[in-house]
């Protein structure tokens, strides 16, 4: 998501709604912009900025909830002395870490017991805005940047390696990631000129469909590689094909934000960042 400025609102009690197999929501959040499931748990977490996206206000939070979506600690990560967390958003698990974007800087903490493993300041890239994360089959990360317009691959094998893969006037706005789950290709939507582009190793810059959107936000592939992107004010999610073919998947909704999918139940996890809820939708078989 980009810099829209909410007033912070105090939460309600969490509320659980219908934590079936087909489905859950849960409400009560404080502007949520991402939610990802753990491969190796099933568990889910949630980035809440608590406000406006781009403040440095200590208060982000960070949500874990069980694999049928009951909430298990509201705030399991959130600002401590000497370990400030102000606008958290993209998330990605690898192994036991779970990495959170802030700003300027990539986090990773561990996914038991929430504390910090490792703080990676990006701002010597120039990072303004980061957006969102993902990662691929090795177990790199690849993170944008809105405010800057560039997107980054992170090796965490490699101490945590930062390369700059693209950047530039394509990238304005930089915003959802996802990779391919059997190319491994890597795309990127952006939120000024909604746009789905394809960004190669080599820093080529390059669209993955002749089509341009509204405002997208979250981006990512379910197993099958079908790719599904959020439009935010349009309140849609819409579904792209491999041969390029774009359906609405989803409609009527409050700001979606950095949709991902749990490829092992089949489920889309929307955030609605003004409705201070999620939910997650089945993509059918």
């Amino acid at each position: 998501m980009q810099g829209i400025h909410h007033p912070v609102l105090i939460a309600a009690i969490l509320t659980l709604v219908s934590p079936r197999s087909d489905g859950f929501e849960v409400s009560g959040l404080a502007h949520p912009v991402c939610i990802i499931a753990d491969p190796e748990t099933g568990n889910y977490f949630i980035a809440n900025i608590n406000g406006a996206p781009s403040a440095r206000d200590n208060n982000g939070f960070i949500t874990k909830l069980d694999p049928r979506g009951k909430v298990l600690a509201r705030e399991f990560i959130a600002s401590t002395k000497g370990v400030p967390l102000h606008a958290p958003k993209g998330l990605a698990v690898i192994g036991k870490a779970l990495y959170v974007l802030d700003i300027d800087r990539l986090k990773a903490y561990d996914t038991e017991q929430g504390g910090l493993l490792h703080d990676v300041d990006m701002t010597p890239f120039k990072a303004t805005f980061l957006n969102d994360l993902t990662r691929d089959a090795e177990g790199n990360l690849y993170l944008s940047d809105s405010g800057s317009g560039f997107v980054a691959k992170v090796e965490p094998a490699r101490g945590h390696h930062v390369t700059i893969l693209a950047s530039g006037s394509q990238l304005a706005g930089a915003n959802g990631l996802s990779v391919h789950p059997k190319s491994g290709r890597l795309v990127v939507v952006t939120w000024g000129t909604g746009r789905v582009l394809e960004v190669t190793e080599k820093g080529e810059v390059r669209p993955w469909i002749d089509r341009t959107f509204g405002k997208l936000d979250g981006a990512d592939f379910d197993r099958d590689g079908v790719l599904y992107v959020s439009a935010y004010d349009e309140g849609k999610v819409y579904r792209i094909d491999a041969d390029g073919k774009v359906f609405v998947f989803q409609k009527g909704l409050l700001t979606p934000a950095d949709i991902n999918i749990d490829r092992s139940r089949r489920l889309l996890l929307i955030p609605s960042f003004a409705g201070d809820s999620i939910r997650s939708v089945p993509l059918g078989e």
